[in-house]
């Protein structure tokens, strides 16, 4: 009976670690938005799985940097490919190969991922940020 015992337990302990073994299922993203060589302040950055899931998003600080957010307290965005869009309050300002449907994706890996969105547009329609 005592065998018993001893290989429940045991096989008890094992599971949790077991399930824990999964490892996270998302890489952790950062990455800078310019356009015309100008950093991007307030854009928004989101990546959607390309296979379905849920999405990342980040926003972008003064010297146009961003970091995903997968889930509260978990950064970064799915392992696999994702669909990119970059969005702005100002539309007009980035082109719509970014911010409308998503035409572009790159492939998120375990760890550390760094994409950076370096927007290159006609100045008279898609002015710098201190044209305006």
């Amino acid at each position: 009976m005592k065998k018993h015992s001893v290989l429940l337990l045991i096989a008890a302990l094992m599971i949790p670690l077991a399930l824990g073994c999964k490892g996270k299922e998302y890489g952790h993203v950062t990455g800078v938005v310019t356009i015309n060589g100008e950093p991007v302040e307030g854009a928004s950055v989101t990546f959607a799985p390309a296979e379905g899931g849920r999405s990342a998003f980040g926003s972008t600080g003064a010297d146009g940097s961003y970091e995903l957010d997968y889930t509260p307290g978990d950064k970064g965005a799915k392992i696999g490919v994702n669909n990119q869009v970059v969005e702005e309050g100002t539309p007009e300002r980035i082109p719509p190969k970014y911010n409308e449907s998503p035409s572009e994706t790159v492939e998120v890996v375990k760890g550390d991922n760094v994409f950076d969105f370096t927007i290159e547009s006609e100045r008279e329609t898609y002015p710098r940020a201190s044209d305006d």
